[in-house]
């Protein structure tokens, strides 16, 4: 009986003993934070038009951003519509390339109620 459970424990104390010294063996490394300045350009710099378009039931469905120039072309548009501080509705379009004429439509998601909506944050990320 003693053989047959040193038997048992040997594998699990030496696969522990494996498992400690892989353990202690790897340091720990952390990541360094560092801090910096970097430029942002705008693609536009004369702003945006905006068209909405509002279902029988009084939902906001879709923003139509408009009035974009040619240099945001292949860049991803983000819009977020807010009550207040407090989002209640994004959604985002790929601006293509090639035949971007300037405006982008976007569905929104959830659609809140137009009456409640305060305002709409645009932001285009890239090309």
């Amino acid at each position: 009986m003693r053989r047959s459970l040193l038997a048992a424990i040997a594998p699990i104390a030496i696969l522990a003993a494996l498992g400690v010294a892989a353990a202690s063996a790897m340091p720990l490394v952390t990541p360094p934070l560092g801090a910096g300045t970097g430029t942002v350009s705008a693609c536009d710099t004369d702003g945006f038009t905006y068209r909405h378009t509002v279902d029988t039931a009084g939902r906001l469905t879709v923003v139509t951003v408009g009035s974009m120039a040619a240099a945001c072309a292949g860049g991803t548009l983000r819009l977020t519509v807010t009550t207040g501080a407090t989002s209640v509705g994004e959604g985002t379009a790929a601006l293509p390339s090639a035949g971007f004429t300037g405006s982008a439509a976007v569905t929104l998601s959830p659609q809140p109620l137009s009456s409640a909506v305060t305002a709409v944050y645009v932001v285009v990320e890239g090309p």
